[in-house]
C-alpha cells in the first residue's frame, strides 16, 4: 500500500494516471504519414502505430530528474482498429518500477477503450531514466560492444521486404505535429544532456508497424501482439533498413504466427528488434 505521504508528482508501483481523450483526426494521420515519409494501403485500417500517441502520460509518469530520458520497451496488444474522428479514452497506471542496467525503468500499462468502454488497444512503456548519477551529458557505450550490435540470430523463415528510411529533422517535426521537443528541436535535446536530436521512439516503432501490418493485412488489428526492445538511439540524417523474417507458427505456441523484426543503421548499428505476432 502505498503511503499517503508519497510524492505524487513523482512515479510510483499502483500510480493511477489522469485519463486522456484520444482521437485520431485527419491532421494527426497527415502528419504521421508525412513524417515517416511511407505509403500504405488506404483499403487497410488506420496505421496501428498511431496509437501511440494516445500514450501520452509523461507528464505525470516521469520522474522530475529527466535529463537522460529514453524508451527501453514497448509492449502491444491490438483488439479493434481505430477510426478517423471517432473518440476514445486511455487510462494509464504504473505498474512497476525496475532498474536496468545504470537506468530506472518505470512500466506505464495503458488501455485504450472506446466510448461503449470496449478495449481496443493495451501497451505497456517502458520508459528509462538517469537517477543514480546525473550527468550533463548522456555517454553511449560503442553500438560494437554491446547488445545493441547484431549478437542475435536471425530466425529460419521468410524474408519480408525491408524498407529504408532517411530520417531528416523536417520529419521528426512533422511527426510531432510541429511541437517543440528533445525529438525536434536541438536546445531541448542539449538540455536533457544528448548532443543532437533525439529520434522519438514512437517513429522507429512505426516502422516496424508499417513493415508488420503491410505483410500480415486485417487480421494484425484484431489480433497483433508486438514486444520492442530499443538498443540505440537514432539521430537526424541516420539511414534506417526496416527488416523482418516470416518465421510461420510459432513453436511455443501454435496458435499464433510469429514475424521477427529488427531495424539497423548502414553502419550495421542496430536500433530495436522485436517480435510480432498474429492469432493463427
Amino acid at each position: 500500500m502505498q503511503s499517503s505521504l508519497q510524492n505524487d508528482t513523482e512515479p510510483y508501483i499502483g500510480k493511477n494516471l489522469p485519463q486522456i481523450e484520444f482521437m485520431v483526426t485527419q491532421e494527426i494521420l497527415n502528419d504521421y504519414n508525412e513524417g515517416l515519409n511511407l505509403q500504405y494501403q488506404k483499403t487497410l485500417p488506420l496505421p496501428s502505430m498511431i496509437a501511440g500517441a494516445a500514450d501520452n502520460f509523461h507528464k505525470w509518469s516521469a520522474f522530475e530528474q529527466d535529463r537522460g530520458h529514453l524508451w527501453m520497451r514497448q509492449e502491444w496488444q491490438l483488439f479493434k482498429p481505430l477510426n478517423l474522428n471517432e473518440a476514445y479514452i486511455a487510462n494509464g497506471k504504473i505498474i512497476d518500477i525496475y532498474k536496468k542496467r545504470d537506468r530506472t525503468v518505470v512500466n506505464t500499462e495503458m488501455a485504450l477503450k472506446n466510448l461503449e468502454g470496449t478495449v481496443v488497444i493495451k501497451s505497456n512503456h517502458h520508459q528509462s531514466f538517469l537517477l543514480d548519477e546525473p550527468v550533463e551529458k548522456v555517454e553511449f557505450r560503442d553500438p560494437a560492444k554491446k547488445e545493441g550490435m547484431r549478437k542475435f540470430l536471425i530466425p529460419d523463415g521468410t524474408a519480408i521486404p525491408s524498407l529504408e528510411s532517411n530520417i531528416t529533422l523536417e520529419m521528426c517535426g512533422e511527426f510531432f505535429h510541429g511541437n517543440k521537443s528533445y525529438h525536434t528541436d536541438l536546445k531541448s535535446s542539449q538540455k536533457l544532456g544528448f548532443n543532437n536530436v533525439v529520434v522519438g521512439g514512437r517513429m522507429t516503432m512505426s516502422y516496424v508497424g508499417h513493415l508488420v501490418e503491410q505483410h500480415l493485412g486485417e487480421d494484425w488489428w484484431n489480433s497483433g501482439e508486438l514486444d520492442i526492445k530499443f538498443t540505440n538511439p537514432v539521430w537526424p540524417n541516420d539511414k534506417l533498413f526496416i527488416k523482418g523474417i516470416d518465421i510461420g507458427i510459432l513453436k511455443d505456441n501454435n496458435k499464433r504466427r510469429g514475424i521477427f523484426t529488427w531495424i539497423e543503421k548502414d553502419d550495421g548499428t542496430i536500433v530495436l528488434i522485436g517480435n510480432a505476432s498474429i492469432a493463427n
